[in-house]
């Protein structure tokens, strides 16, 4: 039965039963996968649980840590601190009880747990903060602190606070070993489907294949044997038909090929007999001519294509034999007249040369005319160019040397003046020089009035102690200002000295000065004479540059004409050349035409 079903029924069954159990294995795995995720999720809500119980464990041992610290030192910031860790408590039990909103119990214990907060933070917290507050900065408050009931014995309220979320935190902890355990056994069932599953897929594919390939290789073994046997050369060679599907069908349009086939070859072979037959008859004709001998004819008729070709080959015979009489006829016309050409081409050429050759000294002696033209132009442009430039610089140095004349009289000017400033320096340090001699005589007057002062105290004795330390101090004073004046005195002299040099060396400077603006000016003048002497040159350079431009206007016309006659001239050689090259080539087909022909026997 399941070899006479189609092949595309047969692929359509195997892989649809596949497919279905791969299908029921996806919704087994899906289920399964969707229970895994369930539970994991429950187990990410218990570790979120007691998450929440530790971090409400931590904000209490916060609130102790900073309460205990303030009641230590006092310190308002870590009583500020208490107060914002004990306002954070609600938020984190809110949290808490958010969480655990599907299990009542923990919800229950939860809200318990928030009045026990609650009360631990308004009787005992709250009561010990506003203690240490009246207790304020006195000694021993901290002591004081310390032997009260709460801090000195064990803290019930708080104990039983976190023995409570020990609880909540256990029970927590009991429900995620449950899920986790069903978790396992989910884990466990699946892949005890999965193993079971997948066994089933490749059992039911290795059937599948092996039913596949039993339908689909007999067939086709069957029919490659019976290719072979064609292509060994039996002809006869049937393939049989083993069943009713697409490969059933080949195998019998096989055999209706094969036998087709055999019925074609012998029908060929009676025609390629007679077809050879007319070849032979046509290949002796065509051999004859193919030796020169064209008196055959052609005995093959019909109207088949070879009695066609047979008919065509007669007619090219026969249009052969006329053509080959003309060609024997006009061979010999062909070469009288390559004979008379070819010797008239030669004369051409040798005229043609000789003109070329004319062209080629005329072209060269007009080309170095109009080089010698170019370059005479170039030197008149340059020389023309140097004229105006020598203008220019000329101008340009003239101004230059007027800007240095006028420069040169402020410096004689500045020069004056600053002779009249170191004149009047020179007169400030002379006055100098006498207030300094007033100086020096006070400073010696007052070294005197010193001396004779502390002789006094020295009379005086001890009431005079004081006043001989202060003529000490006052004589010292005066050998610093003796000492000082002197000083400046040398400096005084110095910058004289200095002066007088830069008066002598400043009225040097005014004479070479004074001397150079003469000489500049001697220069100016000369250099005003050249200027118009260059600039008289100019137009007459113009005129001759003119002329120049002209003639090299005329030298390159008569250039490019002669280079224009001497491109024909060449063309005309080459053409010639290439004429008599033509004749020369027409005399060697004319003779080989003449050989060639004479090899046919065209009279019948």
């Amino acid at each position: 039965m399941f070899k006479d079903l189609s092949i595309k029924k047969k692929l359509y069954l195997s892989f649809g039963a596949i497919l279905a159990i791969i299908l029921v294995l996806l919704s087994i795995a899906y289920n399964r996968f969707n229970s895994l995720s369930e539970a994991n999720g429950w187990d990410r809500h218990t570790m979120e649980v007691i998450q929440a119980i530790d971090n409400l464990r931590l904000d209490l041992l916060q609130v102790q840590v900073e309460a205990r610290g303030y009641y230590l030192t006092g310190n308002q910031t870590r009583l500020e601190r208490t107060h914002k860790e004990l306002a954070d408590l609600p938020a984190t039990i809110g949290i808490l009880q958010k969480l655990t909103s599907d299990n009542p119990n923990q919800v229950a214990r939860f809200k318990k747990l928030e009045g026990m907060i609650n009360t631990w933070a308004n009787d005992i917290i709250a009561s010990q903060l506003k203690m240490r507050q009246e207790l304020g900065d006195k000694v021993g408050a901290a002591d004081a602190m310390g032997r009260t009931p709460q801090l000195a014995g064990v803290n019930t309220a708080s104990s039983e606070i976190y023995k409570f979320m020990a609880e909540a935190t256990a029970e927590e902890r009991k429900l995620l070993a449950e899920r986790s355990t069903a978790s396992d056994r989910l884990q466990e069932t699946m892949r005890m489907v999965l193993i079971a599953g997948g066994g089933a897929c490749v059992a039911l594919s290795a059937i599948v294949a092996w039913l596949l390939v039993r339908s689909l290789l007999a067939p086709l073994n069957n029919l490659t044997y019976a290719v072979g046997k064609i292509a060994a050369g039996e002809q006869s060679a049937r393939a049989e038909v083993l069943s009713a599907d697409e490969l059933g069908n080949v195998t019998v349009e096989f055999n209706r090929m094969a036998q087709a086939i055999q019925d074609n070859q012998a029908r060929e072979l009676a025609e390629t007999n007679l077809l050879k037959s007319k070849v032979d008859s046509l290949l002796g004709v065509v051999s004859k001519a193919a030796s020169g001998d064209l008196t055959g004819k052609v005995e093959v008729s019909g109207s088949d294509a070879i009695g066609q070709l047979a008919h065509g080959l007669d007619r090219m015979f026969e249009n052969l034999r006329a053509l080959l009489n003309n060609i024997q006829k006009a061979g010999i016309q062909v070469t009288t007249s390559a004979t008379e050409i070819a010797a008239s081409a030669k004369q051409q050429e040798a005229t043609g040369i000789e003109q070329a050759q004319t062209s080629v000294e005329i072209l060269s002696t007009t080309k170095e005319i109009s080089a010698n033209t170019s370059q005479l132009l170039k030197t008149m442009e340059d020389a023309t160019a140097v004229a105006d430039y020598t203008t220019n610089a000329t101008a340009d140095a003239q101004n230059n040397l007027r800007r240095m004349d006028s420069t040169m009289q402020h410096m004689v000017t500045a020069t004056d003046s600053i002779n009249a400033k170191l004149a009047a320096l020179s007169e400030k340090a002379s006055n100098i020089n006498s207030v300094l001699i007033t100086i020096t005589k006070v400073a010696d007057q007052t070294n005197i009035l010193s001396l004779n002062a502390a002789i006094e105290a020295e009379k005086a004795g001890e009431a005079g102690r004081g006043f001989s330390v202060v003529a000490t101090e006052i004589r010292r004073l005066a050998d610093q200002t003796s000492v000082s004046t002197w000083d400046i005195e040398q400096m005084l002299k110095e910058m004289q000295s200095a002066v007088s040099a830069s008066v002598m060396g400043m009225d040097k400077f005014s004479e070479e000065i004074r001397r150079s603006v003469g000489e500049v000016r001697q220069v100016t003048d000369q250099l005003s004479g050249v200027m118009d002497q260059v600039q008289k040159l100019a137009p007459q350079f113009d005129v001759v540059l003119q002329g120049m431009q002209s003639q090299a206007v005329g030298a390159q016309q008569i250039s490019e004409t002669m280079m224009q006659l001497n491109d024909a001239t060449q063309q005309t050689v080459e053409s010639l050349k290439a004429t008599s090259e033509a004749v020369h080539q027409l005399q060697y087909a004319a003779g080989d035409l003449q050989t060639s022909v004479a090899n046919f026997a065209v009279a019948v």
